[in-house]
């Protein structure tokens, strides 16, 4: 795998201009993400919370390109031998004191195509960790708005395989002291704050790699309300953020229906450009978060 390095900040805004130009239309999605498309239209900048200024790209917010990380060697060796096995690979995943430390396969056409595939292409019923086929990837400056990484969940058990081990984040003493998740790239090593914690139903339009300022700011608020924890961790439209979805079980098996339907997630933005980053962060528990609307209320 091709290991792309800046050596001027010049290079990387050139680079990241570039890319911003040329984002994808969102299209059908696959059956683990079934939401619908959002509609609504583009505000004005100002709503977007950075200066106004006058530029050829619009609202984008210029600010928000930062310098790439190179990746340490252990983690380069980490995802080309993965990348050796399948050239699918575009990242590596890894959450502490959980066993997700792993590569993310992508498939351009086909969103299930690793539902049910292991690294090799064999079939595994747990599958693997598979990013959603519009995703771009890059460093920080080229990835997606919101880059989504589905994974499988057998149960709500915390300490199952897979993206069970999520649910350790309904332990809110694991979510204090767990406050990041690191998903890189060959070109760039990212860390992530989480800010979301909690349960959607599919018909939320929360698994879209690009929106318009509107929708995701939407998309935001809707995350806010539904949220297990009242996070000291603000995100704004021009953030981005990693959105982890597994499956959950909220009637214990017993509706397959309203099962399929609820989605668990775990959502953090990227650590902004200078931004402290200590061991652990404030969290209270939400009173009241905002029920899935799966057909359960």
């Amino acid at each position: 795998m091709k290991q792309f390095q800046f050596s001027t900040r010049l290079a990387a805004l050139l680079l990241a201009l570039v890319m911003l130009l040329t984002f994808a239309a969102c299209g059908e999605r696959g059956s683990e993400s079934s939401s619908s498309e959002p509609t609504s239209s583009e505000p004005s900048s100002s709503q977007s919370g950075v200066p106004a200024f006058v530029n050829p790209l619009g609202d984008v917010d210029l600010s928000a390109i930062s310098e790439p990380v190179t990746p340490s060697d252990d983690l380069l060796k980490k995802i080309n031998d993965a990348y050796n096995v399948n050239n699918d690979v575009v990242g590596w995943l890894s959450i502490p004191d959980t066993n997700v430390d792993d590569p993310i396969l992508y498939h351009p056409t086909d969103n299930l195509y690793y539902e049910r595939r292991n690294l090799s292409g064999a079939y595994d019923w747990y599958g693997c960790y598979w990013a959603d086929y519009e995703c771009k990837f890059g460093d920080r400056n080229s990835i997606s708005q919101n880059t989504i990484i589905y994974g499988h969940s057998m149960d709500d058990n915390p300490e199952g395989l897979k993206f069970s081990q999520l649910k350790k984040f309904l332990d809110i003493d694991f979510a204090k002291n767990h406050p990041y998740l690191y998903f890189s790239t060959p070109e760039d090593d990212m860390t992530w704050k989480i800010f979301f914690v909690g349960y959607v139903d599919t018909k939320l339009a929360y698994n879209y790699p690009e929106m318009k300022t509107a929708d995701y700011q939407a998309l935001l608020d809707e995350l806010d309300a539904r949220n297990q924890y009242e996070y000291d961790v603000d995100v704004n439209t021009s953030d981005k953020i990693l959105l982890l979805s597994t499956c959950t079980y909220p009637t214990g098996y017993s509706n397959p229906t309203i099962d399929e339907a609820t989605k668990f997630l775990v959502v953090a933005r990227l650590v902004r450009p200078g931004e402290a980053t200590p061991d652990t962060v404030e969290i209270t528990a939400n009173p009241s978060p905002k029920a899935p609307n799966n057909g359960l209320n």
